[in-house]
């Protein structure tokens, strides 16, 4: 049976799926995992965990599907995230994750204004916030000497893994676009003087398009994985791009949102569009741009009433729908993460307003709902 292996890193699991020639589901596996939160601000990941898990999931969709025939291997992950590495690819320190993690304030307001917010959105498309790569970058520079002195090599989950199963390394051309200021969005290429100046110790990864082939597996990741040496694999990109693909949302004009421990909104055009507001991009394909937001909390949201209350998400449900419209006059600001579109805010906290001793459960849930769907609206 001819099929094709995907495995996707994200905040809260991993998801690995065989996938026929005809797009047909064959199986499914997911892998459960916990973000590190250290500090205030601060939301991490080991970076071996991904690759662990990844040979986790290839091994059980090819056991309960032995007769799977691997066409080829998909790779996705969340991002952008910053995960260095030293010349033996062993991380120096856990992987900093995407617009969630916030401690990069001071680097952002220094690199600022040594660059010029003119210039740092004329040459990469979108101001530095807390999504950009390149002042998580510095902060380890800034921060921890001695991870900084090793660290040779910058991944992201999707390229972590195209690394570990061809030895490949390189970075899809929509990522490095998020390791803002670091890349030049027009010319489609690293920024050698802004590279130089902020990251000098690291290779620059070889650039590609999300659906190139980074190489094939080898002999050691297949003894690993049970994937049959030789299988190719594609560059990969960030996992709400890939999504996005998966919809059919990557044509000009479409606009697809992502629901997940956070939430995702991707725009796909043909010109560069800057706004303060949103991100801007490369494409998951050569000759697309995109306009993309998030939420920093919405499935996180959920997730916390439900560890909060001890109650199961169908019971929840079916007490917010009792709820109504309007959670019984509660309002829910959604920034318990502090928020990253379109107000860009790291310090932005939660807050619910209105609460009276009549409300119950149900219409905190409501609330929360509500927050996460008028949070969409705001960056719509």
């Amino acid at each position: 049976m001819r099929c094709t292996l995907g495995v996707d890193i994200g905040t809260s699991s991993s998801k690995g799926v065989l996938v026929g020639a005809d797009g047909t589901i064959i199986a499914s596996a997911t892998r459960a995992h916990e973000v590190s939160r250290p500090h205030t601000g601060w939301v991490e990941m080991d970076g071996d965990i991904w690759w662990q898990e990844f040979v986790e999931l290839a091994r059980e969709l090819l056991e309960r599907v032995p007769e799977a025939e691997i066409a080829g291997v998909g790779v996705s992950g969340m991002g952008p995230c910053i995960l260095l590495a030293d010349e033996d690819d062993e991380p120096v320190r856990p992987a900093i994750l995407y617009g969630v993690d916030t401690r990069a304030t001071a680097q952002i307001e220094r690199m600022t204004a040594d660059l010029g917010a003119d210039e740092i959105t004329r040459i990469g498309g979108s101001a530095l916030t807390s999504q950009a790569g390149g002042p998580k970058i510095v902060w380890i520079a800034d921060e921890e000497h001695d991870p900084w002195a090793r660290a040779r090599r910058l991944y992201m989950p999707a390229s972590w893994l195209a690394r570990r199963l061809t030895g490949a390394y390189m970075l899809d051309h929509q990522s490095a676009s998020q390791v803002s200021p670091l890349y030049d969005i027009e010319n489609e290429r690293w920024h050698g003087a802004w590279w130089a100046r902020y990251s000098e110790n690291l290779e620059q990864p070889t650039l590609a398009w999300a659906g190139d082939v980074a190489g094939q597996v080898t002999a050691e990741a297949a003894a690993l994985t049970r994937i049959p040496v030789g299988t190719p694999v594609i560059t990969g990109t960030i996992d709400a791009w890939t999504e996005a693909v998966s919809v059919g949302a990557h044509e000009p004009g479409d606009l697809m949102l992502m629901y997940g421990t956070t939430m995702f909104m991707v725009l796909t055009g043909e010109e560069t569009l800057r706004t303060p507001s949103m991100w801007t991009t490369a494409g998951a394909f050569a000759g697309t741009r995109n306009l993309a937001g998030g939420l920093s909390t919405s499935g996180a949201l959920t997730a916390w009433l439900k560890g909060l209350t001890g109650t199961d998400y169908p019971q929840l449900l079916a007490e917010a729908a009792e709820s109504g419209p309007g959670a019984e006059g509660l309002l829910m600001l959604p920034y318990f993460a502090g928020e990253r579109t379109p107000i860009q805010d790291p310090d932005a906290r939660g807050v619910i307003a209105g609460l009276t001793l009549e409300h119950t459960r149900g219409d905190l849930y409501r609330a929360a709902l509500e927050a996460t769907a008028l949070g969409v609206r705001h960056n719509v």
